[in-house]
């Protein structure tokens, strides 16, 4: 009955311990998706002094950075890639998706029979793309 009454001592002690351990330990930031336009700029915000940072395909998006707090994403060209930025201790700051598309999410897009167009607003509307046949029900 005592080595019974140890053994569960014993492993609630280890199971406290590791609970304590990990609350102690600092968690990285959540992934997310980043999404900026063709020949657009986004700024991204950190939570600490980044050291390294990585892009997967620097021929959809490039980083620059404003200072040691701030980088600065350049969409390229449509596509998909990661994006991730380190400390000085190699802890994740910022990551994530970077989704590049075609036309700002501030733009309208206009559906005439099976043609469409893509506008940005304002005062004035300018056409960010020409008519193009919409895709036929089913087709991507």
């Amino acid at each position: 009955m005592r080595r019974l009454s140890l053994a569960i001592a014993a492993f609630f002690s280890l199971c406290g311990a590791a609970v304590a351990a990990q609350a102690a330990a600092p968690t990285a930031p959540a992934s997310r998706t980043m999404t900026v336009a063709a020949g657009q700029a986004t700024t991204i915000p950190l939570g600490g002094s980044a050291r390294e940072i990585v892009v997967g395909d620097p021929q959809i998006a490039d980083v620059s950075v404003v200072n040691d707090r701030t980088l600065v994403i350049l969409g390229k060209r449509v596509g998909v890639t990661t994006l991730f930025a380190f400390d000085a201790q190699g802890r994740s700051l910022a990551g994530g998706q970077v989704l590049v598309t075609d036309v700002s999410a501030d733009a309208v897009t206009v559906q005439r029979g099976a043609s469409a167009s893509a506008y940005a607003c304002d005062s004035r509307c300018i056409a960010l793309t020409a008519a193009e046949p919409a895709p036929a029900p089913g087709q991507p």
